[in-house]
């Protein structure tokens, strides 16, 4: 007798119409769901089977994936980790998280061990954009977030240029022409392209200024002071974009100390973290499908696993992001979505 199939996350999706990262948000608990639509996704778990994480036994013959994140300390990678752990364990594999902790010669060790230690693949999260990795060019390696320049491995994740353009776009749209972006250095290939669509929207509007552009090292540790005299030096700016949620949490203590001669009336971030919902400034974020990334990148690593795909980086998957708006610029209805983003993933060949 044959064994009955194993429900998926993808399953619920399809019998549901509703995305893997709204499924997964009712299953974990993540975030506030409409009741109507959990209702739906709840039963179709009972009506599939789907069996919850707390009740799953795990096979015998699991293998190895391993996991290489760039800062395991920010929130994004701390949840995607949460995401890959829980959808390797539905393709039979668990995880091994190293954190390269924004160092090449380290990533390059934690690869190298994790290898030698015999995982079936690896989801890579690249510190630097110029990082050498062709020792491992013919493993089974899936890039999540970031990637290199060279075209090793397949990437998931969002256009960071792109959704930057069109938040910047819609922030002229409403009136916001004195914008700045503090981001960090161009090894970061998120904060690169990021920097990159703000730019060119800036530029097609006839109103950038170099100044407005704050580049700041990675983890440095004057930081904090640089981003605090940009802030005070700045006072025709009354919008910033930050590149990341570290980031953020600078300019928002900044503002805290200022505070009745703060002169930022609006803030803009990368990644919807929970605890922006505790923050009294409404900071308006973009939110990126963690749980489609994380399902799509193990999909891809497994395809490469059992079916010997061939390496190199031919596909280039590039999903959906939305705006979660907290502030009146943004909150409600149509305005907090990104149009072009919207609908299913866009695959694109490299």
């Amino acid at each position: 007798m044959a064994q009955k199939k194993k429900t998926r996350l993808k399953d619920i999706s399809e019998r549901t119409g509703y995305s893997i990262t709204t499924i997964s948000h009712v299953i974990n608990k993540t975030r506030n769901v409409d009741p109507g639509t959990r209702d739906v996704i709840l039963k179709a778990l009972d009506e599939l089977g789907y069996q919850l994480p707390s009740k799953r036994s795990q096979s015998n013959k699991s293998e190895t994936i391993g996991v290489v994140i760039a800062d395991i300390r920010v929130d994004f990678f701390d949840e995607l980790i949460k995401e890959l752990e829980d959808i390797a364990y539905e393709y039979g594999y668990h995880v091994v998280v190293m954190d390269s902790e924004e160092n090449p010669e380290k990533e390059r060790y934690c690869i190298k061990k994790l290898i030698k230690d015999g995982v079936a693949g690896i989801v890579l999260a690249p510190c630097n954009t110029k990082s050498d990795l062709s020792f491992c060019a013919d493993f089974p390696v899936v890039q999540v977030d970031r990637m290199l320049d060279a075209n090793y491995f397949d990437f998931v994740g969002i256009d960071n240029m792109m959704v930057t353009y069109y938040l910047t776009k819609k922030l002229l749209s409403k009136g916001k022409n004195d914008i700045a972006l503090i981001t960090f250095t161009d090894d970061n290939y998120c904060a690169r392209e990021r920097r990159k669509g703000y730019t060119l929207a800036m530029m097609e509007s006839g109103i950038y200024k170099n100044e407005h552009t704050l580049v700041i090292s990675y983890d440095a540790d004057t930081n904090h002071e640089t981003i605090s005299r940009f802030i005070r030096q700045h006072t025709d700016v009354d919008t910033i974009i930050c590149a990341s949620s570290n980031i953020c949490y600078e300019v928002l203590c900044e503002i805290k100390r200022l505070g009745a001669d703060n002169h930022i009336k609006q803030i803009c971030t990368f990644d919807n973290n929970k605890w922006l919902d505790h923050v009294a400034f409404p900071v308006d974020a973009i939110a990126q499908p963690i749980t489609d990334i994380a399902f799509i990148a193990i999909d891809l690593l497994k395809t490469k696993i059992t079916d010997n795909y061939p390496p190199g980086g031919q596909k280039r998957i590039i999903l959906n992001s939305c705006i979660e708006g907290r502030s009146e610029l943004f909150i409600g209805g149509s305005e907090s979505s990104l149009r072009s983003y919207e609908g299913e993933a866009d695959t694109k060949e490299a």
